[in-house]
């Protein structure tokens, strides 16, 4: 069935899933900051819109027009690693308080956050590890992970994402020949975008209320041993991770996603294709 989908922020991640969306025969609107990006969402099939929030508050043309639709993604980097005190929570906010403010009935949300709400508590993190914002360590996510769980909206989903990566996107370019990398012994916790993608798709044709997920490809390699590995296959200098330098890490774990019956195309790390 044909839906109304309206993506708040068509980037690395939103873009490439607004084509999917079109694709599968949805109605897709999409937003951008910058007005030389309208162009090439016109050229997908995207209706676009330029949105840009400053300091809580949302500019740009059309705001209620762009959130009328039946199912919204926020798809935004909160900003957290540049700035900790960074206004996406209030953001998130802004758009909830519109959407009530306009009475727009808004079938399901769909909220991307992180992995990084989790503090580095050495075990393996599910996702009620996280009620409090005392249990944050990015208080900033959970605080709009909250203003969307108290909005107007029938359904909430939100995503909790490992690191994203895949296509041109290949991490092992950031660790390429440094030495004395800390955290060799941390699990990674990745997902490849082409997952992403799928997890929502799967998400907007089965109905299962409000939920909270962790979307992480379920193998876990040490970073020692993934970024070496990914080093050699793309013929880059090998990172050195000492053995005694060691950090506090987190595993994430997507059993609540397995359950729910979605088949992973890299459950492996491994296994992630990319044009790099």
């Amino acid at each position: 069935m044909m839906s109304r989908i309206s993506i708040v922020g068509c980037g690395w991640l939103g873009l490439p899933l607004a084509k999917r969306l079109i694709e599968e025969g949805h109605d897709v609107k999409g937003s951008t900051t910058r007005i030389e990006r309208i162009v090439e969402l016109q050229a997908v099939g995207v209706k676009a819109f330029q949105l840009k929030a400053e300091k809580g508050i949302w500019l740009g043309d059309g705001l209620s027009d762009f959130l009328t639709c039946d199912i919204l993604i926020i798809a935004i980097p909160p900003g957290t690693k540049r700035n900790p005190e960074s206004s996406h929570a209030e953001e998130v906010q802004t758009l909830m308080q519109v959407v009530s403010d306009f009475k727009i009935s808004i079938e399901k949300i769909v909220y991307i956050s992180s992995t990084s709400v989790y503090k580095n508590d050495n075990q393996v993190m599910i996702e009620s590890d996280v009620v409090t914002e005392v249990d944050a360590e990015n208080k900033v996510l959970f605080r709009a992970e909250k203003h969307i769980q108290s909005s107007s909206v029938k359904n909430k989903v939100i995503l909790r994402l490992g690191g994203l990566t895949g296509y041109d996107r290949m991490l092992a370019r950031f660790f390429a020949g440094k030495s004395e990398l800390v955290g060799g012994n941390e699990p990674v916790n990745l997902v490849h975008r082409d997952d992403v993608i799928s997890v929502i798709l799967f998400l907007i044709k089965n109905e299962f209320g409000d939920i909270v997920l962790n979307v992480c490809s379920p193998v876990h390699p040490t970073r020692k041993d993934f970024y070496t590995q990914l080093s050699d296959r793309f013929h880059l200098d090998k990172p050195v991770f000492p053995t005694h330098l060691h950090a506090d890490w987190k595993e994430i774990s997507s059993h609540e996603l397995h359950k729910l019956g979605y088949l992973w195309i890299f459950p492996n790390p491994y296994e992630y294709s990319y044009t790099y």
